[in-house]
């Protein structure tokens, strides 16, 4: 019978080309490596390798063993995956579309409500835009949908879950960034970074066109990106200012200052979106847990946004 441990090794050799480099990735010493190599060979009755002071490759034997050995791990490889698997097939579980925003901002905290609640069931996250988080809904990629209204399908169900105002975040060499709270009057004569929405209804060029209009505010330009992050990127250069949410505000970034507005600013909301003739029993608890949850005042530091 084969040793496992010597076609680890056999591999790790073959792989580097060097019993020196091989050693070092298996955490052993090169005699004991060498040793093994030669037992292997024995058993096999066959020269595996052709070795020189500088170099190692691989004979024909060799070359035939390697693509075998290397199968023979991976399936080796694979028996705790398999075994884990088989144990979870009666695990409830749920896949949850989400966006990037949502990871470092309300997330953390839903999910902990969920877990206290259904400590063995398991959440599959998956990243998606919200135009993208329609069509896997449709598709049955995903089974829910963490999502920025408005969202308009015949086939499917939305609920809001919060609101909120934006706020801006300016370049921290600013003079205005020495305040603690800006005026929209403030960025009169300064260009705005935008990026768009799935609905350009909207995005953040159309709501602060509309809110700068009312204030008559003219900002000197107008660039658009394809993300807020993107834009914040920008911003720390110091090209503009670029309207966020104000959850959005825990994500610290050199080079960048986040202030809200003394006025009341354009808002935006999250929900979720869910396919309504594949409401399982599953999705209809998520959603109820979701709803108690944003329900309840937010406690210091759990933030809401969305992007």
């Amino acid at each position: 019978m084969i040793d496992l441990k010597r076609l680890r090794y056999f591999v790790a050799v073959a792989e580097e080309a060097h019993f020196g480099r091989a050693a070092n990735r298996l955490g052993i010493s090169q005699p004991p490596l060498s040793e093994h190599i030669q037992a292997l060979e024995t058993s096999l009755n066959a020269k595996l390798l052709f070795r020189t002071t500088r170099s190692v490759s691989l004979t024909v034997e060799g070359e035939a063993l390697l693509k075998h050995a290397r199968a023979i791990l991976h399936d080796t490889d694979r028996c705790q995956e398999i075994v884990n698997a088989s144990r979870q097939q009666n695990i409830e579980s749920l896949t949850l579309g989400i966006l990037h925003a949502h990871t470092y901002t309300f997330l953390p905290g839903l999910l902990r409500s969920y877990f206290a609640r259904h400590p063995a069931y398991r959440v599959h996250l998956v990243e998606y835009s919200t135009t993208e988080q329609v069509g896997k809904l449709l598709e049955g990629v995903i089974d829910i949908g963490l999502v920025r209204e408005p969202i308009y399908h015949p086939s499917l169900r939305t609920q809001r879950l919060f609101s909120e105002r934006y706020a801006v975040a300016v370049p921290d060499t600013w003079d205005i960034a020495r305040k603690k709270t800006l005026s929209v009057r403030d960025l009169g004569g300064r260009s705005i970074i935008g990026y768009p929405s799935h609905d350009h209804r909207r995005s953040t060029q159309s709501l602060f066109r509309d809110f700068f209009h009312q204030y008559a505010v003219n900002p000197s330009d107008r660039f658009e990106v394809k993300t807020m992050h993107a834009a914040l990127a920008l911003v720390a250069a110091g090209c503009g200012f670029a309207p966020v949410p104000r959850s959005q505000m825990v994500l610290q970034l050199a080079g960048v200052a986040y202030r809200p507005f003394r006025e009341p600013s354009p808002e935006l909301s999250v929900g979720l979106a869910w396919r309504e003739d594949k409401a399982s029993p599953l999705v209809a608890e998520f959603v109820q847990l979701c709803q108690t949850h944003f329900a309840q005042p937010p406690r210091r530091g759990r933030a809401r946004a969305s992007s």
